[in-house]
């Protein structure tokens, strides 16, 4: 998931990189990445967490509440607790504790499912504009006929069998 966040933060920098000083003494970013920076924090919260809820499995949204882990009430043949059974079968690798392992099912539901959520996925989505704006805008600044061009050229294409209509 790094990777992910990572690229987030790579495209900002390009955008800023490869901008410009404005006749007026601003700087103008690149729009053209820009907008592929925020087409990328449209997306990446979503295959975050979708990664975040394929490795946590369903304990995220199935394990037991704190009260039970804490229930001194006796539930077992053996006379263990709810709390005792709770820390026996949800207990993950040796080295880790039960409430530990709780913790972070917990802060993965939050951002996931939960009231983080709809600052993280839903401010993700939104928060840099309309994504579909941003496609208009890159296949606005992107160039694509010279790229198309470019493309016909490395794969040895004559230009002349194709139209602008096709562009």
């Amino acid at each position: 998931m790094t990777h992910l966040n990572e690229t987030m933060y790579s495209c900002g920098i390009a955008c800023s990189c490869e901008g410009c000083p404005t006749k007026a003494g601003n700087y103008q970013i690149d729009l053209l990445l820009a907008n592929v920076c925020k087409q990328n924090v449209t997306r990446f919260p979503y295959e975050i967490v979708r990664l975040a809820e394929d490795i946590a499995g369903g304990l995220m949204v199935t394990m037991p509440g704190e009260q039970d882990f804490n229930s001194d009430t006796v539930a077992g043949r053996g006379g263990e607790t709810i709390g005792e059974i709770c820390t026996k079968y949800f207990a993950g690798r040796k080295g880790v504790s039960t409430e530990d392992r709780q913790k972070v099912m917990r802060f993965l539901e939050n951002i996931c499912l939960g009231s983080a959520a709809v600052g993280y996925r839903t401010e993700s989505l939104h928060g840099a504009g309309s994504p579909q704006a941003q496609r208009v805008m890159i296949a606005r600044q992107g160039n694509i006929a010279a790229k198309k061009e470019l493309a016909r050229r490395v794969a040895g294409i004559q230009s002349d069998k194709h139209t602008a209509k096709e562009e």
